[in-house]
């Protein structure tokens, strides 16, 4: 079965993306790339002098984040912070005391998943802290950020030779960290739109730029963002050698044309009619978006031609996917997929669940429209000269930005099809999102059906979230599997086969097109999948005049049990059990539990989940586990919540 099951996941994965896999691993073993790309000194880009362009506005935060560095402390995946020493030792994980392979040892040659957790070895080496430090010079005007910055780079290049350790294995890496590079120039050179192109940082450029070169048919046969990111990095580093009257300008030009056409041909690929993108990941869509604004920009400071006329509608629909499932009080949102911590490109100082600010710049460059009202997302804005400057910050309201139109009130039942997400929001502050299993990608979770629920800002019935990519085999089995969700569980085994770390086989799809309903006060979806062990019905209904969620699953072909789950938010949850029903209160909710046949088990349980990668926390779940029966099982939840304040 197992056979079967990997020959079904590689047909849909694609045999030419399976097969440059195969070479790609083939070439690693043979020590082919070792040969072809010998480690060699990393060029030093030079210095940063002078005064600094006065900043567009000030925010303390900016300045508490790059004092910390300074001080010798570094954060970790926006949450975690340790000593790490200025300029840091660059493959220490101060978490475990563990090394990573270093200057000395060829990146093919290293093993991602051997020891620690790699990402903490890449997450200082993306240099997301060279455009914060600009940031800071030019808030302050104080040149010891500036040097700092100097300090960081040359400790950087002297320990990682070109090719050398885990730094140099991953091109996505390598992508982020050059995009990172040239973003803090660009900001550094200002006023000046274009850094300026001197010897060591067209060097610098040319040698990352080959390296993504070298792995590039890995990255596309990756289908995530692999692909988009690299095609970027290639592009825009690229143009900007092109561009410039370097010795790199013919590699340069080769390097942009390659670029140009895997960006065109990745966002046709990856990005979805609707807007959904390959991987079901509101962080990696931000990443992609975020990615998308970079290129835009180079793109227009390079003056070059435009993108494709479908280039540019799938950059559309993707900013309009993201602003759909954004809580429009929080700027949070669902704790969907995968979630690897990334930060990436971002001249603000909001938290990492705040996407406000990727939502306001990818909609001002790739609609042309911002799609919120002004407030301290602007930030990049500002930096980026896309809106007048202020000489006191950015507050809760920036009245310098331009007068425009808001989109309208989004619709009260939204489908995303191509992606497989369905979308209730039956007032301004109440909303959900129904997990349809629709995978035409990899899937990263088991998650059909899920449900997210959102009232007020708070995230009442919620995802597990990640965690890790390297955490031992229990958080790997509960993150992204069933349990983790709002779902229900057959037999006490997963809807689909695990076949590795990242992949999952017999991809579930849904019996047939998901039945919507608008009404003037109640609108639902409704939609069913089969899998070996179960059939599972779902149907959310959303009654505007009541504030009143109903949930009927119903449930029938499974041999032993179901569980029904639903992970709530922390509070102090009270459970009253009478016979085949149930209630649970809490300051947030009144939910109600009803089955037609007897309940095995109906109780609150302690689970898991992760909002920031490598970080995990307890929340309470309810659990109501029902043996199988000659008739199908039908359980309906009802969720009242309480009247807008």
């Amino acid at each position: 079965m197992k056979v079967l099951s990997q020959l079904r996941t590689s047909k849909q994965l694609g045999w030419r993306n399976c097969a440059a896999v195969a070479v790609h691993r083939v070439a690693l073993q043979a020590g082919l790339y070792e040969r072809q790309f010998p480690i060699r000194p990393c060029p030093i880009p030079e210095p940063l002098n002078g005064q600094p362009q006065p900043a567009p506005l000030s925010a303390d935060g900016c300045l508490a984040a790059a004092d910390a560095l300074l001080a010798g402390t570094a954060t970790w995946f926006s949450h975690e912070s340790h000593a790490a020493g200025s300029p840091p030792d660059w493959f220490l994980d101060p978490a475990s005391g563990q090394r990573f392979p270093g200057g000395a040892q060829h990146w093919s040659r290293c093993r991602p998943f051997a020891g620690a957790d790699i990402k903490r070895c890449w997450e200082l080496s993306r240099w997301g802290w060279a455009p914060l430090l600009i940031r800071a010079w030019r808030f302050s005007g104080d040149h010891c950020y500036r040097d700092a910055l100097n300090s960081w780079c040359q400790s950087w290049c002297h320990a990682h030779p070109v090719n050398s350790g885990s730094n140099w294995l991953c091109g996505q890496e390598v992508s982020m960290r050059l995009l990172h590079a040239l973003q803090a120039w660009q900001l550094a050179d200002a006023p000046a739109q274009l850094p300026d192109p001197s010897p060591q940082r067209a060097a610098f450029v040319a040698a990352h730029l080959q390296r993504i070169a070298t792995t590039e048919r890995y990255a596309q046969a990756q289908d995530n963002n692999h692909w988009t990111s690299e095609s970027a990095a290639l592009f825009i580093g690229g143009s900007w050698l092109a561009a410039s009257a370097s010795a790199h300008a013919p590699a340069g030009r080769r390097w942009a044309a390659d670029g140009l056409r895997a960006l065109e041909r990745s966002v046709a690929r990856l990005v979805m009619p609707d807007g959904s993108f390959a991987q079901h990941s509101l962080t990696y869509h931000r990443l992609l978006l975020d990615t998308l604004a970079q290129v835009e920009l180079w793109r227009r400071w390079l003056d070059l031609p435009r993108f494709s006329g479908r280039f540019q509608e799938r950059c559309r629909k993707a900013t309009h996917w993201f602003a759909a499932l954004l809580d429009p009080c929080s700027g949070d949102g669902p704790n969907l997929g995968s979630n690897d911590g990334a930060f990436c490109y971002q001249l603000h100082s909001q938290p990492y669940r705040d996407f406000r600010p990727t939502l306001q710049l990818a909609s001002v460059l790739l609609t042309g429209q911002p799609a919120l009202a002004p407030g301290p997302w602007d930030e990049p804005l500002h930096w980026l000269g896309l809106i007048s400057p202020t000489a006191e910050g950015l507050e809760d309201a920036s009245p310098q930005a331009p007068e425009t139109a808001l989109p309208k009130p989004p619709p009260a039942v939204e489908l995303f099809a191509d992606g497989g997400y369905g979308l209730l929001r039956p007032s301004s502050t109440s909303w959900a999102l129904l997990r349809l299993p629709v995978y035409r990608f990899r899937p990263a979770h088991a998650d059909p059906l899920h449900l997210d629920l959102w009232h007020q800002g708070v995230n009442l019935l919620r995802d597990g979230g990640s965690y890790g990519y390297n955490a031992d085999a229990v958080d790997l089995a509960y993150f992204p599997g069933i349990s983790s969700h709002n779902s229900v569980q057959f037999d006490g085994v997963e809807p689909m086969p695990r076949l590795g770390r990242f992949l999952w086989g017999n991809w579930l799809q849904l019996e047939s097109p998901p039945q919507v309903e608008t009404g003037k006060a109640i609108s639902s979806i409704t939609a069913a999948y089969r899998c070996p062990h179960g059939r599972h019905q779902r149907r959310v209904e959303a009654d505007s005049s009541r504030l009143l969620w109903t949930i009927i699953d119903h449930c029938a072909a499974f041999s032993d049990r179901l569980v029904l789950r639903w992970r709530l938010c922390p509070a102090d949850w009270q459970l009253c059990i009478d016979g085949a029903s149930a209630q649970l209160f809490s300051f947030y909710a009144q939910i109600s539990v009803e089955c037609n046949q007897p309940i095995k088990r109906l109780e609150l349980v302690e689970g898991w989940e992760s909002h920031f990668y490598a970080q995990k926390t307890h929340l309470p779940v309810l659990e109501l586990e029902v043996a199988a029966a000659s008739t199908p099982v039908l359980i309906t939840t009802y969720i009242a919540l309480p009247p807008q304040p």
